[in-house]
């Protein structure tokens, strides 16, 4: 039972070739793909906005803000709740939830501003790259 209380749930998912995850406890929900409207005068990492049930949510490019080529189109939209509203990530394919260890993660050495990896672990003989999207893009909008 105690091992229990040191694993956290992650929400895994393809962005190029890696596979990453997000806390499970920071996402509100997950969309099949819709474009966006576009946003004029939006940061370049912005896609746009769509509008979830009343709520207008601003979705960006996860493969912008990892510094990554898009050479696929995005299957999902990762909506995750951060301080002041929801935010959308587009990425690949969502697979799978995973429970890690949290004695386990091991942290980056140096993180560049703004970007949302933070640490990787070893899970089921694979590299997982762990984000956090909500925390970058508010380190972001402090910064402007």
């Amino acid at each position: 039972m105690s091992e229990q209380l040191h694993k956290e749930q992650w929400l895994c998912f393809q962005l190029g070739a890696e596979t990453y995850a997000q806390q499970v406890r920071q996402v509100h929900e997950i969309l099949d793909y819709t474009s966006p409207v576009p946003v004029p005068g939006a940061q370049s990492f912005v896609e746009g906005v769509l509008n979830v049930r009343g709520e207008i949510v601003t979705i960006v490019s996860g493969h912008h803000m990892l510094g990554l080529e898009e050479s696929q189109a995005s299957v999902h939209i990762i909506v995750l709740e951060t301080k002041n509203s929801l935010i959308g990530i587009s990425v690949g394919e969502v697979s799978t939830i995973a429970l890690l260890k949290t004695e386990q993660i091991m942290p980056v050495n140096s993180r560049q501003a703004g970007s949302p990896v933070w640490a990787t672990i070893k899970h089921d003989e694979q590299l997982l790259i762990l984000t956090d999207f909500a925390r970058s893009l508010t380190e972001m909008d402090s910064y402007e």
